[in-house]
Formats: C-alpha cells, structure tokens, sequence
C-alpha cells in the first residue's frame, strides 16, 4: 500500500467576524484556543479587515473563503448588521449549499429571531445553542473547548474522507495498470515469442503497440471501479437527500456487482429515509445474506420494523446482534425500548441495566430506564435515580436545556403523591 494513503493535503479553515470591539475580544479569546488544532495539519484563515496599504482586503478574504473546506461565522448583532459580514455570508452559504464547503455558525452573543437568518436552520455552536456571552457558560473557556471540538471532529471527518477518496484511487491505478499488463502478455509479448526473427520487429511498431495497449489499459476501467464511483454519487445524493437519485445509482452498482453488500445497505438507507420502509427491510435482508455476521444490518433491519411497530421481529433481529456482538450497547437499548410497548417491562428493565454496565455514561438507557420505572412499574425512588443520573451527565456535558428539564422533571415526581392501592 502507497504510504500516500495515510497522508491528506491541509485543511483549510476560514473565520468570518465582525470587527466591533465586543467580538474582537471574543475572537482573541477563540483563536488562542484553536492553537490545539495545529496537529492536524490546518490552514487557519480570518476575513480581513485591514492590510497592507495597496491590496484589495476584500478580495484577499473572498479568495480565502473560496479555497477553504470549514467556514465559520462568528455570529453576533455586529455580524448581522455589517454589510461585508453579510456578503461574505452570501458567499459561504453558496458553497455550502453546493457541496464545496462546510458552514458553522457560532452564536457570539444573543440574537433575535435565529432561525430567519440565512444559516438559521444549520447546526451552531456551542452545541447547546447558548451564545458564548449567555449565562449558561460562566465559565467562557469551557464553551470555546466545545466549539473547537467540534471543529476538530469536522476536520477529521474530512481527512477521513481524503484517506478514503485517495484509496479508491490507488486501487483504481492498480487495477489500470494490471489491464495494461495482462493486454501487453497476451497481444503483444506472444506475438514475439511466435516470432522467427525477434529483431526483424520494427522498433517504432513495438512502441506503437505498447502506445496502443497503454490507451486501452486505461481506457478499458473496471467493474470495480464503476462500482466505486457509483457508491460514491449515492453516497454525495443521500447528504443531499436525493433520496431517489441515491437509490437509483445503488441499484446500478448492485446490477454490476450483486454480492457488494455496502451497496444494499446504502440502497436500504435511501429508501428508509424516502419513506419506502419494506423496500429498506428487503435491502437490509439481503446485506444480512451477503454478510450474515455483521450485527449492526440487524440493528438498522431491526429499527425499521421497530417503526412500523412489529415489535417481536424487531426484537428478534436485536436479539440477533447481541449474540453476534454481546458488547453492542445500541442493540440492548433498543431491544429494550421494542420490549416495552409490548408490556415487557422487567425485560426493558434488564436490557437497560445491561446497557448501563458497558456505558456507564449512557443518557439514553438512564432515561429510558427511568421512564419504565416511573409510568409502569410504579417505582418512584428508582425513577428519581436514574433521573438524577442523567441530570449528572447533562450537567457535565454542559447541555443546559436539558439539564433544566430533567431537573424539573425530578421535582414534579418527587412531588407526586403515591398512587393508593385498592
């Protein structure tokens, strides 16, 4: 393996901000924490508003928005106000919205009416859209940690994403380079060896065949690398959500290769999300067919009929992936949530449970726990419990909402009065 493979080019990163004296502090205060980022090979760019007399600022903040992979905006009403701000909004939308770039907004300080802003339906930062300035982060630094997290998690996926494209490609050159191998064995080298007098071969038709051979090598592309190229237009459709056109380029990748399993599993995806539930169950059958050990094809088979509300097959299926993976904690906290409308609450209890020794931190099997215990086993203390443990994480987690509800969540029941027995 090429050890180009394990490289990716630098990824560029461009901040958008005002240039009022309120978010300048704020932005001082970002960049000093996004020095932890510098190991993963980043190009840390700001919209410029100043430079060198004689050169265009405007035009050096445009060219460098326009080469990076993550733009953020630095959102505050100073942002929103300023003209250049919003033509470099304008710009940064342009590109996310064609799939050139990735767009985060990070709420600076309050705004009104957040979601008629042009990026007011994409997912901002801090995570639990609080602004940097609010109440809910006394502590300042702990939400420029949150932000720059999960701009390292961005930057991540996209290296990821250049490893993968750089693989395809390898084995593309491989499988290139073996065709114009095994056309030069087979139509030139054996016309040699049949022949009398091997000097008698013309120097420049030998080279002209070789030429030949060459052009067709690589013009003769394999059904391997037709699969991988449609695989990969599914995959940009379904985060598009073309959900048809997604399906439609599985469906031509499974007419050429019918055992590519992550082919059914993307098709399945598609029509899950287009709403077609059978048509997912039937893809992710056949996946199971093709590799019947993988645990999470029954996980995804499972939810589906979990949704249409055949709970016992959905169990079934649960079931199934934690005898192929007894350490998968989704599968127990779903197999315990396809227990409970069908009143199995002890056998909820005990996937949760279960869930709950391999991930200590798991908000979801506390609440779900909590919930059996507070509406149908009729078990106050025990409900309290795990609520007051979700509340702990939430705390930690810094995901102020939602502590404030589960908070309040615990003072009601503890204010509820035992039901009397008759």
């Amino acid at each position: 393996m090429s050890f180009l493979l394990t490289s990716t080019r630098t990824i560029k990163l461009f901040f958008a901000h005002s240039n009022s004296r309120y978010d300048e502090k704020l932005r001082k205060d970002l960049e000093s924490h996004l020095n932890s980022l510098q190991p993963l090979r980043v190009s840390i760019n700001w919209q410029k508003n100043q430079t060198l007399v004689g050169r265009d600022w405007k035009q050096e903040s445009y060219q460098h928005l326009n080469k990076s992979q993550v733009i953020v905006l630095l959102v505050s009403p100073d942002f929103l106000a300023a003209n250049d701000c919003r033509n470099i909004t304008t710009r940064a939308m342009k590109r996310h919205n064609a799939g050139q770039a990735r767009v985060i907004p990070v709420k600076l300080r309050p705004i009104d009416n957040w979601q008629a802003t042009p990026f007011g339906h994409l997912q901002c930062l801090p995570y639990n859209g609080e602004p940097i300035t609010s109440k809910f982060w006394p502590k300042q630094d702990n939400a420029f940690v949150d932000i720059v997290g999960n701009i390292r998690k961005e930057v991540e996926k996209i290296q990821e994403d250049q490893r993968q494209l750089q693989l395809i490609r390898e084995q593309q050159k491989s499988e290139i380079f073996a065709s114009i191998n095994h056309f030069i064995c087979k139509h030139f080298l054996n016309q040699i060896i049949q022949a009398r007098n091997v000097l008698t071969l013309s120097l420049g038709i030998a080279a002209s065949v070789i030429g030949v051979a060459a052009l067709l090598g690589f013009c003769n592309f394999s059904p391997k690398m037709q699969v991988n190229n449609l695989l990969s237009q599914g995959q940009d459709k379904l985060d598009r959500q073309d959900y048809q056109g997604a399906s439609e380029d599985y469906t031509k990748a499974i007419q050429i290769a019918p055992k590519n399993v992550n082919a059914y599993i993307k098709r399945g995806d598609a029509h899950y999300f287009f709403k077609d539930y059978q048509a997912a169950i039937k893809d992710y059958t056949q996946s199971i067919q093709i590799a019947p050990k993988n645990a999470n094809l029954y996980i995804k088979r499972g939810h589906v009929r979990y949704f249409l509300k055949d709970y016992q097959a959905a169990i079934k299926d649960y079931t199934q992936a934690i005898q192929i993976a007894p350490k998968n904690v989704k599968a127990y906290i779903k197999r315990g949530d396809a227990q409970y409308p069908i009143k199995k609450y002890q056998a909820a209890i005990d996937d949760y449970t279960k869930a709950i020794r391999l991930s200590p931190d798991s908000v979801d099997a506390y609440t779900s726990r909590g919930l059996v215990y507070e509406n149908n086993l009729q078990n106050k203390e025990e409900a309290i419990k795990n609520y007051q443990k979700v509340a702990t994480l939430y705390k930690e987690q810094g995901a102020t909402d939602k502590y404030k509800k589960i908070i309040y969540k615990i003072q009601k029941l503890k204010q509820r009065k035992p039901q009397s027995s008759n």
